[in-house]
């Protein structure tokens, strides 16, 4: 028969007996309206720093027609050659263009990121993102949808007047 390591148990106790007692004095944390600049801060952007203010309401009429005409779809990097594709929101027209180059007419491509444009036009500047965010979907729920369904439809009456009741069977032949 096996004794139990005694030594073994009494290590493994202590920690936590010390931990108890330490515990019952813990420490005064900050409030937490101190950290509303680290919360304020992007966490998975490589700087840290909060985006620039690209608010739809600071942009100028040509700008938020742009951007509701067109959209990067994505940025093309191959060895010194560098593009960025664009898509029509409605529509089907496309647009692969470099720096320097123009959409739109009037919107030169000034800058391309691995994950934005910058167009300027006239001293404006607008930004495109690659990833915006989704709106939320105005569809309802499934359970929803099919509970609607089945209070809208009214039960139905079959009336076959002095014809016999047939019955179906599961492969669909009458009997």
């Amino acid at each position: 028969m096996m004794q139990p390591p005694w030594p073994l148990l009494l290590l493994l106790w202590l920690p936590a007996t010390l931990a108890q007692t330490a515990s019952e004095t813990a420490p005064e944390y900050p409030p937490l309206e101190q950290f509303d600049d680290i919360i304020e801060r992007p966490l998975f952007n490589a700087t840290r720093r909060p985006k620039a203010g690209d608010d739809d309401s600071s942009l100028s009429e040509s700008a938020a027609e742009m951007r509701e005409k067109w959209r990067l779809s994505g940025v093309v990097w191959e060895n010194d050659l560098q593009l960025a594709l664009f898509s029509e929101r409605e529509g089907e027209g496309r647009q692969r263009i470099r720096t320097g180059m123009y959409l739109d007419g009037n919107w030169q491509l000034e800058e391309i990121t691995e994950d934005s444009v910058t167009l300027t036009d006239d001293g404006q500047r607008l930004r495109l993102e690659l990833w915006e965010p989704r709106a939320p979907s105005t569809r309802p729920l499934p359970e929803q949808d099919t509970q609607q369904k089945a209070d809208e439809q009214p039960e139905q009456e079959t009336d076959n007047g002095d014809e016999p009741e047939t019955e179906q069977g599961s492969n669909g032949e009458s009997s």
